[in-house]
């Protein structure tokens, strides 16, 4: 009978052992989990707040585009920050495309105040380098996960309409 015992003792206590690996396992997974939640939730809050719009006249493309030389344009639009949150007016912040390819933004400008923060209601001029502009053409900026598109028609022989 005292074997009985002993067997059921220490079966009980190799449950207990492996009940207390898997709760300390669960646990530390579930804050993980609620970590990562915990992030991403700050991300897309920010993403939220973040907005732009491009607010460049998509029919005079000429006052957008100025050929440099050695076959380089620059491509200057207008963008506005109409969401909630200021955002840095710096270059790396803003991503560019033209025509489906990541081109160069060189320069951002603030052009209804002076200052550094592109505050929320502000506007800032972003000139964008690219070695192809012609006929259609299709501006996209990407600013903290949100988008903007212009889309205007450029011939430089032409003088651009």
């Amino acid at each position: 009978m005292a074997s009985v015992s002993a067997t059921h003792l220490i079966m009980f206590i190799g449950s207990l052992i492996i009940a207390s690996a898997v709760a300390g396992t669960v646990i530390m997974e579930v804050g993980n989990v609620s970590d990562s939640i915990e992030m991403r939730g700050s991300s897309v809050a920010e993403e939220i707040e973040t907005d732009i719009a491009i607010i460049s006249d998509e029919s005079q493309g000429d006052t957008m585009v100025e050929e440099t030389g050695d076959g380089i344009y620059n491509v200057t639009v207008l963008a506005k920050n109409i969401g909630n949150k200021d955002i840095p007016a710096e270059q790396q912040i803003i991503d560019a495309l033209i025509d489906g390819t990541y081109s160069t933004v060189t320069d951002v400008t603030r052009v209804d105040e002076d200052s550094d923060t592109w505050q929320s209601g502000g506007v800032v001029e972003v000139t964008i380098e690219t070695h192809e502009v012609s006929g259609d053409t299709e501006v996209i900026l990407l600013v903290k996960g949100n988008e903007d598109t212009i889309s205007f028609y450029w011939d430089g022989d032409e003088g651009g309409h």
